[in-house]
């Protein structure tokens, strides 16, 4: 599946989903979609900084995975949106966006059931 389809699938998971982008494990950029006539919160490098920040957090939860178990996802509440954290194999990161009227355990479930096999392709 090229990662231009994957984005459009997870796109449509939800209308509430504004902005989902996977990242390799250094917090660089490895695609992006943005719902149409949606205006991002962040600027560039802002998002940048964010996909930075995420990587090294996940990273460091990922010290105690020996004791509690691999982290599935994370889910950040903010006044303005919601953003899920998710692994995708051991090389990328998805994150993901969405409003707070969104459906927040439905995006969840299915994001879940997308990614439970050994996802480790390389793009």
């Amino acid at each position: 599946m090229s990662l231009e389809k994957l984005l459009d699938n997870i796109m449509n998971t939800d209308s509430h989903i504004r902005y989902v982008t996977i990242c390799d494990m250094d917090g660089k950029e490895i695609q992006t979609s943005i719902r149409e006539n949606v205006t991002p919160l962040l600027n560039d490098e802002e998002t940048k900084e964010t996909l930075h920040y995420a990587v090294n957090a996940w990273k460091t939860r990922s010290k105690f995975a020996p004791k509690i178990g691999k982290g599935k996802y994370v889910l950040a509440v903010y006044e303005k949106l919601r953003r899920l954290t998710m692994p995708i194999g051991e090389k990328y990161l998805l994150l993901i966006t969405w409003g707070t009227d969104g459906g927040t355990a439905d995006i969840i479930e299915h994001l879940q059931n997308m990614f439970s096999g050994d996802y480790t392709r390389d793009w």
